[in-house]
This record gives structure tokens, sequence and C-alpha cells, in this order.
């Protein structure tokens, strides 16, 4: 009995013994893990104070939004700050070469050294001059009139190419002009010279005036005007250019007019407006805009190349609208495409509100 109670009380006496190890064991391995922990933990935000706080004392990002390039770059210097690598964009209202958006925004606190990225105005959209010379005066003329360039000067000399032929320009064909730019027309007169005085219109009927200036041999274009309620219809109420101004054959002569509907203008000039409405975002896409006249020729009226400015992705989302001006003899066609793909069309006529025929294109 004495040898039975001795056993049982020894292995008991072991099994504590190896417990009490185990016990030990665990909690090495527990502290070595904590250990192992603590070290990483130390490590990583020795890299993070090294790496991203470590290098400058901290400064406020000054706000060199519109300004020129030079000066925004003088501006960050004074503040231990550099100037990013810049995004180059067209833009209507920033001159060339000044800031439309930076990254980060002004009033970020940062460290010196740190770099600040601007987006910088290309300035307007830039299309290229058509090529007018050797052309009719005529012709030139009207291509003009229904593109996104306005008619300028007409100059004319003595010259051998046969009379009313275009024999310069300015800008030349090919160059980079602005859209809504002017197109100066230098044209032959031929072998002899012939010029006369601006007859006065004001008052007079346009079934008149063309009678009138027949001897002239100008071209008349009509501005149509509505919101002057009190003035007389059909009648010339402006005229361009003045009375007793020296005008020569083959001239744009324009008056302007409130119609009363009863009667016909010649080649009358109109103004309408598209409105397209975007489904998806398309800051990132290129979009281009297409203007064909009733005699089938094509303009590009508007472009919108990607950019990833803050500005540019707040704006071109999707819901936003595409407003399209346009200026148009008759009739015409507006096309937009994304990427290349004709995406909607319209048609303006007569004056008439936008007609959406994307169904039928």
């Amino acid at each position: 009995m004495g040898r039975i109670l001795l056993d049982t009380v020894s292995e008991t006496i072991l099994n504590f013994v190896f417990f009490i190890l185990k016990f030990v064991s665990w909690g090495i391995q527990w502290v070595a893990a904590l250990a192992v922990f603590l070290v990483v933990m130390a490590a990583a935000g020795y890299y993070v104070y090294v790496k991203t706080l470590d290098g400058g004392e901290p400064v406020q990002v000054p706000n060199i939004v519109g300004l020129p390039v030079q000066e925004a770059m003088t501006r960050l210097a004074e503040r231990g700050l550099e100037m990013g690598r810049q995004q180059q964009v067209p833009h209507e209202t920033t001159p060339e070469y000044h800031i439309i958006s930076q990254r980060p925004a002004s009033g970020r606190v940062v460290r010196t050294g740190r770099k600040v990225y601007p987006t910088v105005s290309m300035g307007p959209d830039f299309l290229t001059a058509p090529s007018l010379v050797k052309r009719s005066l005529k012709a030139a003329q009207a291509e003009l009139a229904n593109s996104r360039f306005k008619i300028g000067s007409v100059s004319r000399i003595p010259h051998t190419s046969p009379r009313n032929t275009v024999i310069a320009q300015d800008p030349p064909p090919g160059h980079s002009i602005a859209i809504q730019g002017s197109v100066h027309l230098l044209v032959s007169e031929g072998d002899t010279q012939y010029n006369d005085y601006m007859p006065d219109l004001l008052g007079k009927s346009v079934r008149d005036i063309e009678r009138i200036l027949a001897p002239y041999h100008v071209t008349l274009i009509p501005e149509v005007v509505r919101e002057l309620v009190n003035a007389r219809e059909d009648v010339v109420l402006e005229q361009d250019p003045l009375p007793t101004t020296m005008i020569f054959e083959g001239q744009i002569v324009t008056y302007k007019v409130k119609p009363s509907g009863r009667i016909t203008l010649p080649d009358t000039r109109l103004t309408g407006a598209v409105r397209h409405v975007m489904n998806y975002s398309w800051y990132d896409r290129d979009v281009r805009i297409e203007q064909i006249d009733q005699l089938g020729n094509r303009t590009v009226i508007g472009s919108y190349p990607p950019a990833l400015d803050e500005k540019s992705k707040a704006a071109r989302v999707s819901g936003s609208t595409l407003a399209i001006p346009v200026t148009y003899i008759g009739a015409c066609t507006v096309e937009i495409y994304v990427n290349g793909n004709r995406i909607a069309a319209y048609q303006l006529t007569d004056g008439n509100a936008p007609r959406n025929i994307t169904p039928s294109i």
C-alpha cells in the first residue's frame, strides 16, 4: 500500500515539473515574438521618419495658379520648393505659359525640397489656316464665312493674276491660327485700279440696297438683330463700311437689319448654339467637334484633348454639357466625335433650334 502511494506522489511531482517547464518554454517564445514585433515596428517607424518626415522644414505651399511659369518657379523657390514636371493643355481664358492648376494645392503643409506639379496653359485651341491663295475672292470669303475664322482686311494691288484672285494671305496657309482669328487677304486688282466711296444705306429698304450697290460689285452680308424692340423692320440699321469710306470691288459690306419675315435676306449669316449632354466622364478622352456647311465643306470648330488636371476632372464629368456656338449661312450640321468615333449630330437650318439627327446617322 505504501509503495503504491509513493509511486502516485512521484508521478504527480513529475507532471508538475513538466508543466512548469512547458510554461517557461511558452513564456520564452512569447517574449521572443514580442521582441521581434517591437523591433519591426521600431524599424518601420524609423523608416517613415527618415524617408517621409526628415529632409526639411515644414512650409506652406504657395498659390501659383494664374502666375507665369517663371514667376511661379521663383515663388516656389522662396519657400524652398521645386517645380515638378509641367503638364501643358489648351485653355480658352488662361494666357499661354500661365499656371492653370497645381498639385499639391495651395495651403498644404509639406517639407522643403518637395516638388509642386503645375498644369500650364498652351493658350486657346489653335487650328490650321486654310489655303486661299489662287482662289477667287468670292470663294475665299465664302469659306471664311462658314469657318471658325473671321474675315480680316482685304487689300488690293495691281498684279498679273486675274482680277479678284487672292495672291497672299496672313497668316499663311498651314500656319496656326486661333479660333475666331482673322485671316487677312491680299487680292489682285488686275492691270487697273478700281475704287469708289461707300454710299449711305442707313434707313434704306433691304429690297433696294442690292440695286444701289450693284455698280460697286461688293458682297452683301446681313446681320440679323431681333432684340431692338422699337427698331424699324426690313431697313438698314447700321452699315460697315461707313458712308464715304473708300471701297473696292469684291469687298464685304455688312449691315444690321431687323427682319419682318416677309422678305428673304441674301446670304444671311446666322448664329445658333448646340448643347450636348455627355453621358460619361470625358476628361481622359479626345473630343472633337466638326461643322459641315451646306456645300459639304468640313471645319473643326472645337477640340478638347485629354486633360488630367484637377479642374478638367471636375468639369468633364458625366452629365456635363458641351455648349457649342455656331455661325453659318443657310444650314449646317454639327458632329461630335469621341476618340475618333462620331457619337452625335445636330442640324441647324434658317436660324431654327438645332435638331438632333443622331439616330439617322
